[in-house]
């Protein structure tokens, strides 16, 4: 046993012999850094405290480059008062050269196993203020607000809006940092978020429709509803205009109220014929209609119907007598719609309604089809689902194509009814669209005498611009959504 400690000892010996060389490199190359120490990753061995300060400070004080959506922006760390505390980085890095931790990197070295260096993390000093400062100023120069869509006449379409940028600050400064404090890169990229564009909306249609109507020799008048959401566009649509054939529409609605149940074939008759036919044709169709609505009395007829438009709030429309009847002496009906002293329609004493009145009762329809809305809460027991979906689905019959469904694609679902008189053109009509139903109603007046080419390039061009708005908001949703 004694000899076997003896032979260790001797072992010990000659290790320490062997050792002592590399032993005392070892202790000579320590620096102000301990071995196996990196600071900011960087290796500082054998170096004095001056220089490791003066390797840190003209490091640290070269600019960093920042990149704002590409832009590229140089940042001095004098400005943002950055400074590495070399004192505060030594002392971290010094509690790593304890004895035990040294001798486990000399061991290391020996064996050719290094051990795995410590990185300690820079300190400094910073002025948040200033970094905070300099980020707002960055975020005023480049930051860019959305532009929002804009109508575009000579296409009858909306220009979708664009995004904007802006700057992350509380993201960004972190960047800021890490780019401060990299010896190497010394660059990044702030956090830009994109502002996305607001959708197109009711008012940027306005102005697409006003636009074209101001093209119009004349007088227009334009209501839009969007049954879907309740959105709605009115260009003196409560003006009043000559009620021409499309006071069919409220003739035929007066039918079905009136009605015990769905029509029977001879009423059916009448009831399509009012709609298709036109000139005398329909108008007589329809003045059976207001017989059978008077029961018998076509006067009558016209009282009911004129009461129900009260009851439904439509106080701009009314008819005086049956279609192509004079009263002696002329009737003098006072409306606010006909009363307006700023523009003149001069629209016929006998039967008169606005784009507005006319647009509501086809969006009644359309609600009443699906069971529900005004007319079923103003005529309960008498208005059905069922006498609704019947009464469109006789509008639908209505072929006629020169003026709102002119240039609508192929395909789409709608019913609308026209009307024609020397100076007025009127159509109503409630379309399927992108995004949904809406209800249009334009009416057009040209004292002495309005050509059908005239008001059918105005009102397709109408629609059409409607139908494009629509189409583009589906498409900006769809993009947002995606995003």
């Amino acid at each position: 046993m004694r000899s076997l400690l003896l032979f260790v000892l001797l072992l010990l010996a000659i290790a320490a012999i062997m050792l002592a060389p590399s032993a005392v490199r070892f202790d000579q190359s320590i620096g102000i850094v301990p071995p196996g120490v990196r600071l900011a990753g960087s290796t500082y061995e054998d170096a004095s405290l001056g220089e490791v300060t003066a390797a840190l400070t003209t490091t640290f004080v070269e600019p960093a480059a920042l990149y704002y959506a590409g832009q590229r922006i140089i940042l001095r760390p004098q400005t943002v008062g950055f400074a590495i505390d070399v004192p505060g980085t030594l002392a971290q890095a010094q509690k790593y050269g304890g004895l035990p931790r040294l001798a486990l990197v000399f061991l290391g070295q020996i064996l050719h196993h290094p051990l795995r260096p410590v990185d300690v993390p820079l300190r400094y000093t910073m002025n948040e203020d200033a970094l905070d400062g300099w980020l707002a100023g960055v975020a005023r120069r480049y930051d860019r607000a959305p532009v929002p869509a804009q109508p575009e006449p000579d296409q009858l379409t909306i220009l979708p809006g664009q995004p904007g940028w802006k700057l992350d600050v509380p993201a960004s400064r972190e960047r800021v940092l890490a780019a401060l404090t990299d010896p190497g890169a010394r660059s990044a990229e702030l956090v830009v978020r994109e502002a996305a564009a607001p959708l197109p909306d009711m008012d940027v249609l306005a102005a697409l429709l006003r636009a074209r109507l101001a093209d119009f020799d004349g007088v227009g008048g334009l209501f839009l509803h969007d049954i879907t959401t309740g959105q709605e566009v009115n260009i003196n649509g409560d003006m009043a205009f000559s009620g021409m054939s499309t006071m069919k529409i409220p003739v035929v609605e007066e039918t079905y109220r009136t009605l015990d149940g769905l029509p029977g074939t001879d009423t059916g008759r009448l009831i399509s014929e009012t709609m298709t036919l036109g000139g005398l044709d329909g108008d007589e169709s329809a003045n059976h209609l207001l017989e059978l609505i008077g029961r018998g009395d076509a006067q009558a007829g016209v009282a009911s119907l004129d009461a129900s438009l009260r009851t439904l709030g439509l106080k701009n429309t009314f008819m005086a007598g049956p279609f192509d009847q004079s009263l002696s002496p002329t009737p003098n009906i006072t409306t606010a719609a006909n009363s307006r002293p700023d523009l003149d329609t001069d629209p016929d004493p006998y039967m008169q309604t606005t784009p507005r009145d006319m647009g509501l009762l086809l969006e009644m329809l359309e609600e009443c089809s699906r069971g529900g809305g005004t007319l079923l809460a103003a005529f309960p027991g008498q208005q059905t689902a069922a006498k609704c979906r019947q009464a469109l689905a006789y509008m639908a019959l209505n072929d006629a194509n020169d003026l709102v469904t002119k240039r609508l694609p192929p395909g789409t679902l709608m019913v609308h009814k026209h009307g024609y008189s020397a100076e007025t053109h009127g159509d109503n009509a409630l379309i399927w669209g992108p995004e949904g139903p809406y209800v249009l109603s334009v009416y057009l007046h040209q004292p002495g005498w309005l050509e059908l080419a005239v008001s059918s390039a105005t009102m397709s061009d109408l629609s059409r611009a409607v139908w494009n708005y629509y189409t583009v908001l589906k498409q900006e949703q769809s993009l947002q959504a995606r995003s």
